[in-house]
């Protein structure tokens, strides 16, 4: 095999490691966000709210939002949020033990589940801030009635959690294996200086996303996102008539990208406007 052909290969390889490594890293970011929820609903179910340092935060931020409310008025908020995180629990519960148990999820469902669980996540986080913001006030809101048993909440969240550690892993292993491939490729004599700089700035690409999944941080907040990472297409071999060596290969977009939610009326969309930077911002996993 020439230099040439062994230089498309090796890029043909990566390009497919690439994708493969988008569909875990999603699969982990998935996990993340039903373990967010499962912690949420717990949290809202309990006889009381235990809340975080970065949570107490987050509650001052809504405060200052929603501070010329009334009490009857977050009263009616709560309300109605505790009734959308209620009807949408079993639906959450399915989509857990679908990511769970399904170990060929792809990615066009995952697609469709980060909404649903990104508007469960920020329902369910928007009730727990009114609770603690109206329990400053002196007024105590009763805990959300679960549709579903504390344990198997519990026990789902425990298995969420076991299977985001062991696609974890695997994100580290297939990372590390990458960086291999694109050393190899480096030292490939048919590797053109302008392909060089690309998997150069790729292989540092990676091992900043490895270092910081390695710290236990959450896969959402990477560095370097991979879909942002670029392969570059292989020189043609020798012979070949085509003249569009070096070009980079097409943006692939985004999976986690969601339509845009409607336009909503009344209260909920002015308390839920402090929720655009998740919770578990920069949160760290065991």
């Amino acid at each position: 095999m020439s230099a040439a052909s062994s230089l498309a290969a090796q890029i043909a390889l990566i390009e497919k490691k690439r994708a493969v490594l988008l569909g875990l890293t999603q699969l982990v970011i998935s996990l993340e966000r039903l373990h967010s929820s499962l912690e949420a609903v717990l949290l809202l179910g309990g006889s009381r709210l235990q809340l975080s340092t970065s949570e107490l935060r987050s509650v001052e931020v809504i405060r200052q939002r929603v501070r010329n409310l009334s009490d009857a008025e977050l009263r009616a908020a709560v309300f109605n949020l505790d009734g959308l995180v209620s009807d949408s629990l079993l639906n959450l519960s399915r989509l857990a033990l679908q990511l769970v148990d399904d170990p060929q999820v792809q990615l066009d469902q995952l697609e469709s589940i980060h909404p649903q669980v990104n508007t469960f996540n920020r329902n369910a986080r928007t009730a727990i801030a009114l609770r603690a913001l109206l329990a400053k006030r002196g007024e105590v809101v009763a805990a959300l009635h679960l549709p579903l048993p504390r344990l198997a909440i519990q026990q789902r969240l425990q298995q969420v959690d076991a299977r985001e550690q062991v696609i974890r892993q695997q994100v580290c292993t297939h990372i590390t294996g990458m960086r291999g491939d694109v050393a190899q490729l480096l030292a490939n004599p048919a590797c053109s200086d302008a392909q060089r700089a690309m998997y150069q700035a790729l292989d540092q690409s990676l091992a900043e996303n490895l270092a910081h999944i390695q710290a236990g941080l959450s896969l959402s907040e990477l560095p370097v996102a991979i879909e942002d990472i670029e392969v570059a297409e292989a020189a043609p071999a020798h012979g070949d008539d085509s003249r569009e060596a070096e070009l980079p290969a097409a943006p692939v977009p985004s999976v986690t990208s969601e339509a845009p939610e409607k336009e909503e009326a009344g209260l909920l969309p002015r308390v839920r406007d402090w929720l655009n930077a998740p919770w578990n911002s920069g949160r760290k996993r065991d």
